[in-house]
């Protein structure tokens, strides 16, 4: 499943990231086979917004983050495409996919929310950084990968 999703990312971007916990050797090897980055977690385990905390720092040369979910295997490229086309024309704006009047993951974060994503906590993710932003651009996309979690029932 990670590979299929790291795939799919490696196809669209040049830079992709894969957050790991620090044991997790076994994930590092199908990230490292799939050319990406790896990047530790050292607190994953206080929940999902450190290792958005810890990609943040890592890519915090970028003018950008998409920021995809492993158990999401089914977000097609083409989303992603349009996700970073949105990013491009409007850099200063969350870009979200939506389908079926439904938004959904991933997610594009613009450069001025990077320190705000470094300070939020729990296993929320960015939720409240979404919510609470005036500048969220919905991208139409005909996938309905982007609500597809593998961990969740339909």
């Amino acid at each position: 499943m990670l590979r299929r999703t790291l795939d799919v990312y490696r196809a669209v971007f040049d830079e992709v990231a894969a957050v790991i916990r620090p044991c997790e050797q076994a994930i590092a090897g199908v990230a490292e086979a799939a050319n990406c980055q790896i990047v530790e977690a050292a607190r994953a385990h206080e929940g999902q917004s450190r290792s958005l905390a810890a990609a943040v720092h890592a890519l915090d040369h970028l003018d950008g983050l998409i920021v995809g979910l492993a158990d999401m295997p089914f977000v097609r490229a083409s989303t992603l495409r349009a996700l970073r086309a949105a990013m491009m024309q409007q850099p200063r704006h969350i870009v979200r996919p939506v389908c079926a009047g439904r938004p959904g993951n991933p997610v594009g974060f613009p450069r001025r929310l990077f320190v705000e994503l470094t300070h939020i906590a729990g296993d929320i993710g960015a939720r409240d950084v979404i919510e609470s932003d005036d500048r969220v651009v919905l991208v139409p996309v005909e996938d309905d990968g982007i609500h597809r979690d593998i961990d969740t029932p339909p």
